[in-house]
Protein backbone atom coordinates (compact mmCIF):
# COMPACT_ATOMS: atom_id res chain seq x y z
CA UNK A 1 0.00 0.00 0.00
CA UNK A 2 3.03 2.20 -0.51
CA UNK A 3 1.53 4.15 -3.55
CA UNK A 4 -1.39 5.14 -0.97
CA UNK A 5 0.75 5.96 1.83
CA UNK A 6 2.40 8.42 -0.32
CA UNK A 7 -0.58 9.67 -1.47
CA UNK A 8 -2.82 9.65 0.41
CA UNK A 9 -5.49 12.45 -0.81
CA UNK A 10 -5.04 11.14 -4.77
CA UNK A 11 -4.49 7.67 -4.73
CA UNK A 12 -7.76 5.45 -5.74
CA UNK A 13 -7.86 2.17 -4.33
CA UNK A 14 -11.00 -0.22 -5.35
CA UNK A 15 -12.96 -3.83 -4.77
CA UNK A 16 -13.00 -6.00 -7.93
CA UNK A 17 -14.36 -9.00 -7.75
CA UNK A 18 -17.31 -11.37 -9.52
CA UNK A 19 -20.59 -11.78 -6.66
CA UNK A 20 -18.78 -15.57 -6.39
CA UNK A 21 -15.51 -14.29 -5.72
CA UNK A 22 -13.69 -13.36 -2.52
CA UNK A 23 -13.70 -9.64 -2.98
CA UNK A 24 -9.92 -8.39 -3.44
CA UNK A 25 -8.76 -4.33 -3.27
CA UNK A 26 -6.71 -2.98 -5.91
CA UNK A 27 -4.50 -0.08 -5.91
CA UNK A 28 -2.84 1.26 -9.27
CA UNK A 29 -0.24 -1.20 -9.40
CA UNK A 30 -0.68 -4.16 -6.74
CA UNK A 31 -3.63 -6.27 -5.88
CA UNK A 32 -4.40 -7.20 -1.99
CA UNK A 33 -6.72 -10.49 -0.37
CA UNK A 34 -8.92 -9.04 2.36
CA UNK A 35 -9.13 -11.23 5.36
CA UNK A 36 -11.23 -10.43 7.81
CA UNK A 37 -8.77 -10.78 11.24
CA UNK A 38 -10.38 -10.20 14.83
CA UNK A 39 -8.90 -7.81 17.58
CA UNK A 40 -8.52 -8.85 21.45
CA UNK A 41 -9.72 -4.97 22.19
CA UNK A 42 -12.41 -3.84 21.13
CA UNK A 43 -13.17 -0.40 18.64
CA UNK A 44 -15.62 2.17 19.58
CA UNK A 45 -16.31 4.81 16.72
CA UNK A 46 -17.23 7.91 17.50
CA UNK A 47 -18.37 10.92 15.14
CA UNK A 48 -17.60 13.79 17.95
CA UNK A 49 -14.61 12.06 20.06
CA UNK A 50 -13.00 15.16 21.69
CA UNK A 51 -9.46 13.92 22.89
CA UNK A 52 -6.58 16.03 24.85
CA UNK A 53 -4.52 16.50 21.73
CA UNK A 54 -8.06 17.96 20.00
CA UNK A 55 -8.02 21.92 20.19
CA UNK A 56 -12.02 21.48 21.05
CA UNK A 57 -10.74 19.80 23.89
CA UNK A 58 -8.93 23.06 25.65
CA UNK A 59 -12.40 24.29 25.70
CA UNK A 60 -13.76 22.53 28.59
CA UNK A 61 -11.16 22.96 30.90
CA UNK A 62 -9.06 20.71 33.24
CA UNK A 63 -11.26 17.47 34.84
CA UNK A 64 -13.79 18.41 32.86
CA UNK A 65 -15.91 14.91 31.67
CA UNK A 66 -16.85 15.04 28.29
CA UNK A 67 -19.65 13.33 26.74
CA UNK A 68 -19.32 11.32 23.31
CA UNK A 69 -21.93 8.95 20.99
CA UNK A 70 -20.41 5.80 20.33
CA UNK A 71 -21.93 4.77 17.43
CA UNK A 72 -20.54 1.45 17.39
CA UNK A 73 -18.30 -1.45 18.75
CA UNK A 74 -15.80 -3.22 16.52
CA UNK A 75 -14.26 -6.59 17.18
CA UNK A 76 -12.57 -7.27 13.94
CA UNK A 77 -10.90 -5.88 10.65
CA UNK A 78 -10.04 -6.34 7.31
CA UNK A 79 -6.49 -7.40 6.52
CA UNK A 80 -4.62 -6.74 3.79
CA UNK A 81 -2.16 -9.14 2.17
CA UNK A 82 -0.39 -8.58 -1.02
CA UNK A 83 -1.03 -11.30 -3.64
CA UNK A 84 -0.55 -12.24 -7.03
CA UNK A 85 -3.30 -10.96 -9.61
CA UNK A 86 -6.42 -13.27 -10.67
CA UNK A 87 -5.93 -13.65 -14.30
CA UNK A 88 -7.90 -16.46 -14.50
CA UNK A 89 -11.02 -14.94 -15.37
CA UNK A 90 -9.36 -12.79 -17.77
CA UNK A 91 -8.40 -15.53 -20.03
CA UNK A 92 -11.63 -17.15 -19.90
CA UNK A 93 -13.79 -13.89 -20.94
CA UNK A 94 -11.07 -13.41 -24.01
CA UNK A 95 -11.95 -17.15 -25.20
CA UNK A 96 -14.99 -16.64 -25.31
CA UNK A 97 -14.70 -14.07 -28.57
CA UNK A 98 -11.41 -14.56 -30.01
CA UNK A 99 -10.82 -12.91 -33.31
CA UNK A 100 -10.47 -15.28 -36.35
CA UNK A 101 -10.45 -12.91 -39.18
CA UNK A 102 -12.32 -10.09 -41.01
CA UNK A 103 -14.20 -12.64 -42.91
CA UNK A 104 -16.15 -13.91 -39.52
CA UNK A 105 -16.70 -11.05 -38.37
CA UNK A 106 -19.66 -10.26 -39.68
CA UNK A 107 -21.24 -13.65 -38.76
CA UNK A 108 -19.87 -12.69 -35.02
CA UNK A 109 -22.09 -9.01 -35.10
CA UNK A 110 -25.66 -10.86 -36.43
CA UNK A 111 -25.12 -13.68 -33.98
CA UNK A 112 -24.17 -10.95 -31.02
CA UNK A 113 -27.29 -8.60 -31.92
CA UNK A 114 -29.51 -7.28 -29.56
CA UNK A 115 -32.70 -8.91 -29.69
CA UNK A 116 -35.73 -6.66 -30.29
CA UNK A 117 -36.56 -4.50 -27.52
CA UNK A 118 -40.15 -5.82 -28.37
CA UNK A 119 -39.45 -8.75 -26.38
CA UNK A 120 -38.55 -6.55 -23.08
CA UNK A 121 -40.41 -4.90 -20.49
CA UNK A 122 -39.78 -0.99 -20.51
CA UNK A 123 -36.34 -0.45 -18.36
CA UNK A 124 -35.16 -3.79 -18.98
CA UNK A 125 -31.54 -3.77 -20.70
CA UNK A 126 -31.14 -5.16 -23.87
CA UNK A 127 -29.27 -8.09 -23.97
CA UNK A 128 -27.18 -10.06 -26.61
CA UNK A 129 -26.85 -13.13 -27.41
CA UNK A 130 -23.40 -15.60 -28.69
CA UNK A 131 -20.41 -14.82 -27.97
CA UNK A 132 -18.97 -11.46 -25.40
CA UNK A 133 -16.74 -8.78 -26.68
CA UNK A 134 -15.20 -7.06 -23.52
CA UNK A 135 -13.80 -3.62 -23.27
CA UNK A 136 -11.04 -2.65 -21.29
CA UNK A 137 -13.73 -0.86 -18.60
CA UNK A 138 -15.69 -4.55 -18.75
CA UNK A 139 -12.85 -6.04 -18.11
CA UNK A 140 -11.65 -3.77 -14.86
CA UNK A 141 -14.75 -5.01 -13.44
CA UNK A 142 -14.61 -8.53 -13.79
CA UNK A 143 -10.93 -9.22 -13.26
CA UNK A 144 -9.50 -8.88 -9.92
CA UNK A 145 -6.32 -7.34 -10.84
CA UNK A 146 -4.59 -3.75 -10.62
CA UNK A 147 -5.17 -1.35 -14.00
CA UNK A 148 -1.16 -1.82 -14.52
CA UNK A 149 -1.49 -5.55 -13.74
CA UNK A 150 -4.56 -6.06 -15.92
CA UNK A 151 -2.67 -4.40 -18.83
CA UNK A 152 0.49 -5.99 -18.19
CA UNK A 153 -1.60 -9.51 -18.47
CA UNK A 154 -3.41 -8.59 -21.87
CA UNK A 155 0.10 -8.03 -23.33
CA UNK A 156 1.60 -11.23 -21.42
CA UNK A 157 -1.69 -13.10 -23.02
CA UNK A 158 -1.19 -11.01 -26.37
CA UNK A 159 -4.49 -9.59 -26.66
CA UNK A 160 -5.00 -6.14 -28.42
CA UNK A 161 -7.70 -3.67 -29.01
CA UNK A 162 -10.25 -4.43 -31.71
CA UNK A 163 -13.06 -1.81 -32.63
CA UNK A 164 -12.60 -0.73 -28.85
CA UNK A 165 -12.98 -4.55 -27.38
CA UNK A 166 -9.56 -6.21 -26.14
CA UNK A 167 -9.91 -9.79 -28.11
CA UNK A 168 -7.05 -12.71 -28.18
CA UNK A 169 -6.51 -14.30 -31.53
CA UNK A 170 -7.61 -17.58 -32.23
CA UNK A 171 -4.71 -19.85 -32.61
CA UNK A 172 -5.55 -20.78 -36.33
CA UNK A 173 -5.77 -17.12 -37.25
CA UNK A 174 -2.33 -16.35 -35.32
CA UNK A 175 -0.90 -19.39 -36.87
CA UNK A 176 -1.72 -18.08 -40.14
CA UNK A 177 -0.48 -14.60 -40.40
CA UNK A 178 2.55 -15.45 -38.35
CA UNK A 179 3.82 -18.11 -40.56
CA UNK A 180 2.40 -15.97 -43.80
CA UNK A 181 5.16 -12.81 -42.05
CA UNK A 182 7.71 -15.73 -41.61
CA UNK A 183 6.96 -16.57 -45.60
CA UNK A 184 7.60 -13.27 -46.55
CA UNK A 185 10.78 -12.91 -44.95
CA UNK A 186 11.87 -15.95 -46.47
CA UNK A 187 10.52 -14.66 -49.85
CA UNK A 188 12.22 -11.19 -49.85
CA UNK A 189 15.56 -12.45 -48.21
CA UNK A 190 15.01 -9.95 -45.08
CA UNK A 191 17.12 -10.47 -42.16
CA UNK A 192 14.96 -11.62 -39.18
CA UNK A 193 16.81 -8.54 -37.33
CA UNK A 194 15.09 -6.15 -39.61
CA UNK A 195 11.65 -6.65 -40.68
CA UNK A 196 10.10 -3.21 -42.16
CA UNK A 197 6.95 -2.33 -40.99
CA UNK A 198 5.62 -1.07 -44.16
CA UNK A 199 7.27 -3.77 -46.47
CA UNK A 200 5.37 -6.23 -44.41
CA UNK A 201 2.06 -4.79 -44.45
CA UNK A 202 2.27 -3.76 -48.26
CA UNK A 203 3.04 -8.03 -49.12
CA UNK A 204 0.26 -9.22 -46.90
CA UNK A 205 -2.74 -6.68 -46.81
CA UNK A 206 -4.56 -8.32 -49.33
CA UNK A 207 -4.43 -11.33 -46.82
CA UNK A 208 -4.87 -9.91 -43.35
CA UNK A 209 -5.63 -6.29 -42.09
CA UNK A 210 -2.37 -4.13 -41.12
CA UNK A 211 -3.35 -4.40 -37.09
CA UNK A 212 -3.28 -8.16 -37.48
CA UNK A 213 0.05 -7.66 -38.85
CA UNK A 214 1.41 -5.28 -36.72
CA UNK A 215 0.32 -7.15 -33.73
CA UNK A 216 1.98 -10.16 -34.77
CA UNK A 217 5.32 -8.14 -35.34
CA UNK A 218 4.59 -6.71 -31.71
CA UNK A 219 4.28 -10.03 -30.23
CA UNK A 220 6.85 -11.80 -31.94
CA UNK A 221 9.70 -8.55 -32.04
CA UNK A 222 10.75 -5.21 -30.76
CA UNK A 223 10.37 -2.41 -33.11
CA UNK A 224 12.79 0.45 -33.74
CA UNK A 225 13.07 3.68 -35.83
CA UNK A 226 15.78 3.97 -38.58
CA UNK A 227 18.11 6.85 -38.88
CA UNK A 228 15.80 7.48 -41.73
CA UNK A 229 12.33 7.11 -39.90
CA UNK A 230 11.09 4.06 -40.75
CA UNK A 231 9.91 1.84 -38.85
CA UNK A 232 11.32 -1.90 -38.23
CA UNK A 233 11.14 -5.08 -36.38
CA UNK A 234 13.55 -6.97 -34.64
CA UNK A 235 12.27 -10.73 -34.59
CA UNK A 236 13.21 -12.27 -31.30
CA UNK A 237 14.75 -15.63 -32.40
CA UNK A 238 13.37 -16.95 -28.75
CA UNK A 239 9.82 -16.44 -29.56
CA UNK A 240 9.75 -17.19 -33.04
CA UNK A 241 11.50 -20.78 -31.99
CA UNK A 242 9.00 -20.95 -29.11
CA UNK A 243 6.53 -20.15 -31.95
CA UNK A 244 7.29 -23.20 -34.05
CA UNK A 245 7.91 -25.30 -31.18
CA UNK A 246 4.37 -25.19 -29.51
CA UNK A 247 2.77 -25.52 -32.98
CA UNK A 248 4.40 -28.92 -33.90
CA UNK A 249 3.58 -30.29 -30.49
CA UNK A 250 0.27 -28.47 -29.79
CA UNK A 251 -0.85 -30.58 -32.76
CA UNK A 252 1.32 -34.06 -32.51
CA UNK A 253 0.44 -35.19 -28.66
CA UNK A 254 3.44 -37.10 -27.76
CA UNK A 255 6.27 -36.86 -30.13
CA UNK A 256 9.79 -38.88 -30.57
CA UNK A 257 12.01 -36.70 -28.67
CA UNK A 258 14.90 -36.87 -31.23
CA UNK A 259 12.41 -36.83 -34.29
CA UNK A 260 10.65 -33.25 -32.80
CA UNK A 261 14.21 -31.62 -32.18
CA UNK A 262 15.05 -32.78 -35.80
CA UNK A 263 11.97 -31.27 -37.61
CA UNK A 264 11.80 -28.01 -35.00
CA UNK A 265 15.25 -26.97 -36.06
CA UNK A 266 14.22 -27.49 -40.13
CA UNK A 267 10.95 -25.37 -39.36
CA UNK A 268 12.55 -22.31 -38.22
CA UNK A 269 13.75 -19.52 -40.44
CA UNK A 270 17.97 -19.56 -41.34
CA UNK A 271 19.75 -18.43 -38.64
CA UNK A 272 18.09 -18.88 -35.79
CA UNK A 273 18.67 -22.21 -33.49
CA UNK A 274 16.55 -23.96 -31.14
CA UNK A 275 16.74 -25.19 -27.74
CA UNK A 276 14.84 -27.39 -25.00
CA UNK A 277 14.94 -24.24 -23.08
CA UNK A 278 12.80 -21.97 -25.00
CA UNK A 279 10.18 -24.38 -24.47
CA UNK A 280 9.99 -24.34 -20.32
CA UNK A 281 6.40 -23.85 -19.44
CA UNK A 282 5.15 -24.99 -22.27
CA UNK A 283 6.39 -28.55 -22.59
CA UNK A 284 7.50 -31.85 -21.13
CA UNK A 285 9.90 -34.56 -21.68
CA UNK A 286 10.70 -37.77 -20.46
CA UNK A 287 13.84 -39.22 -21.43
CA UNK A 288 13.93 -42.46 -19.70
CA UNK A 289 11.01 -43.16 -21.67
CA UNK A 290 11.80 -45.79 -24.97
CA UNK A 291 12.26 -43.92 -26.94
CA UNK A 292 12.32 -40.63 -25.11
CA UNK A 293 9.67 -38.13 -26.00
CA UNK A 294 8.02 -34.68 -25.36
CA UNK A 295 4.77 -33.74 -25.15
CA UNK A 296 2.92 -30.06 -25.09
CA UNK A 297 1.92 -29.04 -21.73
CA UNK A 298 1.45 -25.35 -21.28
CA UNK A 299 1.71 -24.00 -17.76
CA UNK A 300 -1.57 -21.89 -19.56
CA UNK A 301 -3.64 -24.37 -18.54
CA UNK A 302 -2.76 -25.25 -15.21
CA UNK A 303 -5.12 -23.66 -12.22
CA UNK A 304 -4.09 -20.13 -10.70
CA UNK A 305 -4.85 -21.93 -6.86
CA UNK A 306 -1.16 -22.84 -5.38
CA UNK A 307 -2.80 -25.75 -3.65
CA UNK A 308 -4.49 -27.14 -6.96
CA UNK A 309 -1.81 -26.13 -9.20
CA UNK A 310 0.73 -28.84 -6.87
CA UNK A 311 -1.72 -31.63 -6.71
CA UNK A 312 -2.16 -31.17 -10.66
CA UNK A 313 1.72 -31.59 -11.43
CA UNK A 314 1.71 -34.24 -8.80
CA UNK A 315 -0.78 -36.16 -10.32
CA UNK A 316 1.21 -35.94 -13.72
CA UNK A 317 4.94 -36.67 -12.31
CA UNK A 318 5.61 -38.09 -8.83
CA UNK A 319 8.78 -36.44 -8.96
CA UNK A 320 9.71 -33.56 -10.49
CA UNK A 321 13.75 -31.91 -10.10
CA UNK A 322 13.82 -27.52 -9.19
CA UNK A 323 14.55 -27.39 -13.17
CA UNK A 324 11.52 -28.92 -14.60
CA UNK A 325 8.87 -27.63 -12.01
CA UNK A 326 9.94 -23.93 -11.43
CA UNK A 327 8.83 -22.94 -14.93
CA UNK A 328 4.82 -24.33 -13.98
CA UNK A 329 5.20 -22.47 -10.27
CA UNK A 330 7.07 -18.86 -11.52
CA UNK A 331 3.90 -17.07 -11.81
CA UNK A 332 2.82 -17.81 -8.40
CA UNK A 333 5.87 -16.23 -6.75
CA UNK A 334 4.17 -13.00 -5.01
CA UNK A 335 6.67 -10.03 -3.25
CA UNK A 336 5.05 -11.95 0.20
CA UNK A 337 5.74 -15.32 -1.12
CA UNK A 338 8.99 -16.41 -2.76
CA UNK A 339 9.59 -19.77 -4.86
CA UNK A 340 11.44 -21.32 -2.28
CA UNK A 341 8.41 -20.45 0.14
CA UNK A 342 6.18 -22.06 -1.82
CA UNK A 343 8.16 -25.67 -2.43
CA UNK A 344 8.14 -25.92 1.48
CA UNK A 345 4.67 -25.38 1.72
CA UNK A 346 3.48 -27.67 -0.43
CA UNK A 347 6.25 -30.08 -1.16
CA UNK A 348 8.44 -32.51 0.07
CA UNK A 349 12.47 -32.46 -0.87
CA UNK A 350 14.67 -35.44 -1.27
CA UNK A 351 17.66 -36.31 -3.28
CA UNK A 352 17.54 -38.42 -6.21
CA UNK A 353 19.86 -40.96 -7.52
CA UNK A 354 22.26 -38.56 -8.91
CA UNK A 355 22.32 -36.92 -6.28
CA UNK A 356 20.00 -33.76 -7.70
CA UNK A 357 17.15 -32.14 -5.55
CA UNK A 358 13.63 -33.42 -6.30
CA UNK A 359 10.47 -32.25 -4.73
CA UNK A 360 7.07 -35.07 -3.98
CA UNK A 361 4.34 -34.01 -3.06
CA UNK A 362 3.76 -33.21 0.64
CA UNK A 363 0.23 -34.56 0.95
CA UNK A 364 -1.97 -36.95 -0.81
CA UNK A 365 -2.57 -36.23 -4.00
CA UNK A 366 -6.57 -36.61 -5.33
Amino acid sequence: MSEVQQNPVTAEVVVRGDPSDEAVLCTGNMTYELKIAETSNALLLSPDLCVPSNARFQTFGDGSLVSSQVMACLGDYYELRHCQPKTQKLRELLSECPYKGQEYEGELEEVGAPESMDTFPEGVQKKRKGPHKYTLEELKDRVQASDAELLESLEQQQACSVDGFWRVFDLDYRDRVVQNILTVLDEEDWNYCQVPLEGCVDKLLQLEPRFAIEHCLKCYGTAFTSDMGEVFYKLSEEKVCQFYGELILRLAGKFNYHEFMKSWQDSVPEGMTTSLHQLKGIALTDMSATPPVIWYYPVTALPQDATERFNRLFSLREKWTQADIEPYIRDLETSSQSLKALLLKHARMSTGSKGEKVYNAKRTVT
